[in-house]
C-alpha cells in the first residue's frame, strides 16, 4: 500500500495539471473583457478623442486673443521720389495725403535708396465682455466634445454587447443542432436494429435517415452562423486569436433579479451632448450682443527711416545711402473701433441665434421624451419576457420527459416511428424557442442598459 501511494499522488498531480492547462487554453471570453479590448482599439473613439483636443486648442486660441498684437515691418527699396500734392484712398477705410511737391522738384525722375522699419502694438484692453463670452462658449464646446465621446463610447458598448450576444446565440444554436443530430441519430440506429430484427418495417429506416440528414443540414447552417459570429467579434477586437469560447451557462437558464427604471438620468451622455449644444447656442447669442459694442485699444508704434535724399536736396543713389539721413518717430494713443453697421445687422443675427436655441431646446426635449418612453416600455417588456423564459424552460423539461417516454414506447414496439418523430420535432421546436426567447431577453436588457447608461448588470451576468 505504501508503494502505491506515490503513484496515486503522481497521477492526481498530472490530472490536475492537465485540467488547469485545458482551462487556461479555453478561458471563456467575458463581456467586460471584450469591452476593454474594444475601447482600447476601436478607431471611432480615437476620432472623438481628437475632437476633444481640437476643442481645447480652440479655447486656448481665444485666450491668446487677449495678448497684444505686435507687428514688425522692415523695408529696403529703390525708387523715385517725385512728389505731388493731393489726397487719395489707398484701401477702403484708410486715406492718405501726400506732402508738398511738384514736377519741378529737385531730383525729379532720379532714384535713390530707402529703408524703413516699424513696430506696432495693438492691445485691446476692453471688449466689453465679448472675449470672455467667447471663451465661455468654447468651454462648453469642450464639454460637448467630451459628451460626444461618452455617447460614442456608450453606443460602441451597445454594439459590442450585440455582437457578443450574437455569438452566444449562435453558440447555443450550434449546441442545439448538435444535440438534435445526436438524438435523431439515436432514433436512426434504433430503427435500423428493429428493422433488422423484423420488429419494424424497413420504411422506418428511410424515414429516420431523412430526419437525420435534415438534422445534419441544420448543423451546417448553425456552424456557419457561429463562424461568422467569431469573425464579427474580432472586427471589434482584432487582437483576439483563435476560437473564442463564451459562457453559455450564463446565457441560458439564468434567474434574473431586475430593478425597474422608469426615467433617464440627466447625466446620460445622449442628453448631455444636446444640453451642451444648447448652452453653446445660448452663449453664441450673448456673443452676438457683445459684438455690437465697441473695442478700446491701447496703440503704440515706433519707426525708423533712412533715405538717400540729403537735407540740402542732393540725391545719392548708392545702396548704403538708403540708411542715411535717419529719422525716428514714435506714436502712442488710445483707439476706439466700432462697427456701427453691426448695430443693425446684429439684431438680425440675434434673432437667428434665438431660433437656433429654440431648435436645440426642442431636440433636447424630444430626445428625453423618446428615451423615457422607450425605457418605460422596455421595463414592462422585460418583466413579461422573464416570465416567458421561465415558462419556456418549463416546457422544455416537460417535452424532454415526454420524448424519453415516447422513445421507450417505440423501442418496445408500442408506437410507430411517425409518432416518435412528431414528438422529437416538437421537442426540437420548444428547445429552439427557448434559445430565441433568451436571445430576445438579452437584447432587451442591452437596449435598456444603453438607455440607462449603466452596463454593470450585464457585465456581472456575463462574466
Amino acid at each position: 500500500m505504501m508503494k502505491k501511494t506515490p503513484l496515486y499522488l503522481t497521477g492526481m498531480l498530472l490530472m490536475l495539471t492537465s485540467i488547469s492547462g485545458y482551462s487556461q487554453a479555453h478561458k471563456e471570453l467575458s463581456l467586460s473583457r471584450l469591452w476593454e479590448l474594444t475601447a482600447d482599439q476601436y478607431p471611432s473613439l480615437a476620432e472623438k478623442q481628437a475632437k476633444i483636443g481640437e476643442s481645447e486648442y480652440r479655447k486656448k486660441e481665444l485666450r491668446n486673443a487677449a495678448i497684444p498684437t505686435v507687428q514688425l515691418q522692415l523695408q529696403n527699396s529703390l525708387g523715385t521720389f517725385e512728389g505731388t500734392s493731393g489726397a487719395f484712398f489707398p484701401v477702403p477705410g484708410v486715406f492718405n495725403v501726400s506732402g508738398t511737391g511738384g514736377n519741378g522738384q529737385q531730383g525729379a525722375g532720379t532714384t535713390t535708396m530707402n529703408s524703413f522699419g516699424s513696430v506696432l502694438m495693438d492691445w485691446k484692453i476692453s471688449q466689453f465682455g465679448k472675449q470672455q463670452k467667447q471663451i465661455e462658449a468654447a468651454g462648453y464646446e469642450v464639454q460637448e466634445a467630451q459628451s460626444n465621446y461618452d455617447a460614442s463610447k456608450l453606443s460602441l458598448r451597445a454594439k459590442t454587447t450585440r455582437r457578443y450576444l450574437d455569438l452566444l446565440y449562435t453558440s447555443s444554436g450550434r449546441d442545439w443542432a448538435d444535440k438534435n443530430a445526436v438524438r435523431v441519430k439515436e432514433i436512426l440506429d434504433l430503427s435500423v436494429s428493429l428493422a433488422e430484427a423484423g420488429l419494424k418495417p424497413g420504411a422506418d429506416t428511410a424515414l429516420a435517415a431523412a430526419a437525420f440528414l435534415q438534422a445534419q443540414a441544420q448543423q451546417e447552417d448553425w456552424n456557419g452562423k457561429y463562424q461568422a459570429g467569431q469573425v464579427n467579434i474580432k472586427e471589434l477586437a482584432p487582437t483576439l486569436v483563435g476560437e473564442q469560447i463564451v459562457p453559455l451557462q450564463q446565457y441560458m437558464g439564468k434567474v434574473f433579479t431586475l430593478e425597474s427604471t422608469d426615467s433617464v438620468v440627466a447625466t446620460h451622455p445622449f442628453l448631455q451632448t444636446l444640453d451642451k449644444q444648447l448652452m453653446v447656442q445660448q452663449l453664441q447669442k450673448e456673443v452676438i450682443g457683445k459684438k455690437q459694442l465697441p473695442s478700446i485699444s491701447l496703440l503704440a508704434g515706433y519707426s525708423a527711416r533712412g533715405t538717400g535724399i540729403n537735407a540740402d536736396g542732393t540725391v545719392q543713389n548708392n545702396y548704403a545711402s538708403g540708411f542715411n539721413n535717419g529719422a525716428q518717430n514714435y506714436l502712442v494713443g488710445v483707439g476706439l473701433s466700432w462697427n456701427l453697421t453691426g448695430l443693425y445687422t446684429g439684431s438680425v443675427e440675434k434673432k437667428r441665434a434665438q431660433k437656433q436655441i429654440d431648435a436645440a431646446q426642442s431636440r433636447y426635449q424630444l430626445q428625453k421624451l423618446q428615451m423615457n418612453t422607450s425605457l418605460q416600455a422596455l421595463s414592462s417588456r422585460i418583466q413579461a419576457q422573464v416570465k416567458q423564459v421561465a415558462k419556456t424552460e418549463s416546457a422544455v423539461h416537460k417535452t424532454t420527459d415526454a420524448y424519453d417516454l415516447y422513445l421507450s414506447r417505440y423501442e418496445a414496439g408500442l408506437i410507430n416511428l411517425t409518432d416518435l418523430l412528431q414528438i422529437q420535432s416538437l421537442l426540437q421546436q420548444v428547445e429552439k424557442s427557448n434559445i430565441e426567447v433568451h436571445q430576445e431577453l438579452w437584447t432587451q436588457l442591452n437596449t435598456k442598459a444603453e438607455l440607462s447608461g449603466d452596463y454593470s448588470f450585464l457585465f456581472n451576468q456575463l462574466k
